[in-house]
Order: C-alpha cells, then structure tokens, then sequence
C-alpha cells in the first residue's frame, strides 16, 4: 500500500480517486510533468482534470476547463470584472485567466495553502500580467480555506466580512530572480501579498476549481462561510466537485472513506454523506437559502480524455489512467455547481 503523504495539495483532485485502489504513480510530482510545452508559447503549470473537447493536450484541456467554469459563472449572471477571490488557484494560472479578460476584476484576490504556490503565481503575474489589467488590485493569500472568526491571525482572511474596515496599508512587496528559481522578499509568511492597496468585500465572484471538496470542515458549513463575503442578492459562487457513486452496489466503504479522509485530509463528510443525485444536491443547496442553483454533470468530457491522456504517456502514469477509467466505469461523478446569495 502507497503513501500519498507526498503529494502537493494542488494534486488532490487526482489522488482523491487513486486512493481506494493503492495505486502510487508518484512520490515527488510537480504539474510542470503533465503540461507538455506548446512550441511558441510559455511553460504552463496548470494542475486540473481537463475539459477533453477537440483536444488530447494536457495544458489546453486544463485551460479549456478553467475556461468553461468561468463560463459557466457568466450564463448565471456574472458581469466579469467587479470583485473575484479565486481559491486554490495553484500556481496561478487561473488568476491570469481572469486577468486576461476584456473586462478584467477590478479587485482579484486569490487564496492558496501552498506558499511556493503563492510565490509562482506572483511570478506569473508579474511577467504575464496584461496592460489592459494593470489597474486590477490584486492580493493572495496563503491560508487554509477554512476561516475561523474567534482567531485574531486570521483577521486578514479573505472570507472575514469585516476585513478593510480597519484602514489596511498594503505594499507591494516581492522580488524574483528566474523562472526556475524564485525568492520572494517577505518579512511574515502570513501576511498576503499584494499588488494593490484596497480590499473588496462583497465579491461578485468566488471561483473555486478543483478543490473545494477538500476544505474543512465539510461542504455546507464552508459555503456558509463565504456567503458573508458575497455581494448581497448578485453575488456568485462557481465551482467543480467530485461525488462518490450513487449506486450502492459501488458505494465507498467506511474504511476506505476513513482511508481516504485520514492520509488526504478530506473531511470524512465530503465522502460519505454526499448528496444521492444531482437533483438531490441542488436541493441541499436550495434548502440553505442558495439561489438560481444549477448543479452539471460534466463527467463525460472530463473522465475519458483525462485517462486516455495518461495511458498515452505510458509508465506509472498508464496506471493512472486506467485507474480514472475505473472510476468513471463505477460512477464517480464530475460535477459544476453554481449558486447565487439570496437576501440573507
């Protein structure tokens, strides 16, 4: 049996289904392996499962996901610019996203767990950052997902309602040296690095891809938490989530959910008290005071490219894929959730 006590949080996405079958592609793993280098353009690092239409390309796959959430936001009313907090943005490919847009945020926040995720995503948006998005104020934060009001560290927390109130100074404070090598001046690991001065809240958007099944202590009480950050009546929530399968016969089982939760730190809730279907699972959202929810299965264009692109590259990374394989044969579903704040 493998451990995946190795694995770099921006890989749960993927670990979160090998885990039930001990299969270990990899001790050490940087995204950088699976995004093969496009002639003519820059080295990605994007880390999601892809949207596999017209395209066997990791990184256009990743992006064209990526892509398709933020869509998605927009058919439910998002106007784009405005104020977006993207969390577990990784190493910053998807902030670049948004700045990229014709109307880019006026404020973009992002939030990470990883510090050296925090660093190269400084990196990129100070080397890639468009002109026409020069004036966005820009802020990550390198913090758990989880806020906790009654601890005083977590004042600056991107998820604290009652953060810019208190006359915040921000400076722009950072320094790099190469793309393969990046030192960041920084006198408190906990303090966000910015490159701005002003802070949101409410958020148009929040945008979260491929991780919110792993933020504690569970689904429900975290989007509780973000509703107090979320403009009142227009404010959007986006996001993609895993459920296990729905029929019993292929259902988890308590020690391989308490597996699971144990070595990948998942909340033992996100694992087995899933809604049964999607239907089901609007209606948990409904029933806590969500608005216009729309819950999508996009398994079929996310499951079958994602496998055949890592049985293509042969090695341990053809067990993988026919480990994903697996999981779309037993009925793991690859969901989009978006969701409005009602009144309250």
């Amino acid at each position: 049996m493998g451990t995946f006590s190795f694995l770099p949080l921006a890989l749960i996405p993927l670990a979160i289904i090998l885990a039930p079958y001990y299969i270990e592609p990899y001790s050490i793993w940087d995204p950088i392996h699976l995004n093969d280098r496009i002639e003519g353009e820059r080295q990605t690092k994007w880390c999601n499962m892809g949207w596999w239409e017209k395209t066997d390309s990791f990184p256009v796959a990743a992006k064209s996901l990526a892509e398709k959430l933020l869509d998605f936001a927009k058919e439910g009313g998002y106007q784009v610019g405005g104020n977006v907090l993207d969390m577990g943005h990784g190493a910053g490919e998807s902030l670049l996203l948004h700045l990229n847009k014709t109307n880019p945020p006026r404020h973009l926040h992002g939030l990470t767990t990883l510090e050296s995720d925090t660093r190269y995503a400084l990196y990129l948006i100070d080397h890639y950052q468009p002109e026409k998005s020069q004036s966005s104020q820009i802020k990550l934060f390198t913090k758990s997902a989880q806020y906790d009001p009654t601890n005083s560290k977590q004042f600056d927390h991107p998820l604290n309602n009652m953060k810019g109130f208190m006359g915040e100074q921000n400076q722009k404070h950072y320094a790099y040296s190469d793309e393969d090598e990046i030192a960041v001046e920084i006198t408190d690991s906990n303090e966000p690095l910015s490159l701005g001065s002003d802070d949101p809240p409410p958020y148009n958007l929040i945008y979260i891809l491929d991780s919110i099944y792993h933020y504690p202590p569970s689904l429900i009480p975290f989007l509780d938490s973000v509703k107090p950050v979320l403009k009142q009546k227009e404010g959007i929530i986006v996001y993609t989530d895993i459920l296990p399968p729905f029929k019993a016969e292929n259902s988890l089982s308590i020690w391989k959910s308490w597996f699971i939760s144990y070595i990948l730190s998942v909340p033992l809730k996100n694992l087995n008290d899933r809604p049964k279907s999607l239907e089901e699972y609007k209606s948990l959202l409904e029933g806590k005071g969500w608005k216009d929810v729309k819950v999508e299965d996009w398994s079929d264009n996310v499951w079958k490219g994602f496998a055949n692109n890592l049985i293509k590259r042969g090695g341990k990374w053809k067990k993988v894929g026919e480990t994903v394989r697996r999981v779309e044969k037993d009925g793991w579903k690859f969901v989009a959730v978006r969701a409005k704040k009602g009144d309250n």
